[in-house]
């Protein structure tokens, strides 16, 4: 037993793989501006790129990761203010550390299913210019394994007799077919023997009567 739960930790753990979902924030709004696919499930990624060329334009990503409609709360996951591009120094790194171009959030893999609001604010020269909400729908992360029990499955002792009687008849009908290809080869070999007597009856009166 603790080694089929142990199967099932292990199935469940590598059920799926992670993904990321990518979109791309332009001057007219996202892309895709709402996440419907059913394989975002739980224990993928979304990332926000900021792709709006406006001068001095910049976005802001707030996820309302409790489910409870509001923005404000200290549970909701808020990214930085995005730019389009980061000024970078002669060797390649940030002129400024905290300059982003984009967000990325990952869903736990036991995150609530449903759907999650999130709101996107646009700034010019750091004053917000509008805001706007969209959603992501978050599905159900289901992975079975052919012929690998999984949670509510009936398996060992107490399970449904049904099972059982249908292996039962399974079973009656494969010693039912072995009986009659038994029977059958029986009465071959017989056939075989009496046509051979037959044969050797015939033989015999012909030489009596010669």
């Amino acid at each position: 037993m603790v080694a089929l739960i142990g199967l099932l930790v292990a199935s469940t753990a590598s059920a799926h793989e992670q993904e990321t979902y990518n979109v791309i924030v332009v001057a007219d709004g996202p892309m895709p501006a709402n996440i419907t696919d059913s394989d975002f499930v739980q224990g993928n990624a979304v990332v926000f790129r900021m792709k709006d060329t406006t001068e001095n334009a910049s976005i802001r990503i707030t996820l309302d990761t409790d489910l409870n409609g509001a923005f404000d709360n200290q549970s909701d996951n808020r990214s930085d203010w995005l730019v389009y591009a980061c000024e970078l120094t002669d060797n390649g790194t940030l002129v400024d550390e905290d300059c982003s171009v984009s967000y990325t959030y990952e869903f736990a893999t036991n995150a609530t299913p449903g759907a999650y609001a999130y709101q996107l604010e646009w700034s010019i020269n750091e004053t917000v210019t509008a805001v706007e909400n969209y959603s992501i729908l978050l599905w159900k992360d289901v992975h079975e394994e052919p012929g690998v029990p999984t949670l509510g499955d009936c398996f060992g002792i107490g399970c449904d007799v049904q099972d059982a009687v249908e292996e039962g008849d399974d079973q009656s009908r494969d010693l039912m077919l072995i009986a009659v290809a038994a029977g059958a080869a029986i009465g071959a070999i017989g056939l075989a023997i009496s046509i051979r007597n037959d044969a050797k009856l015939a033989s015999k009166v012909l030489v009596e009567e010669e």
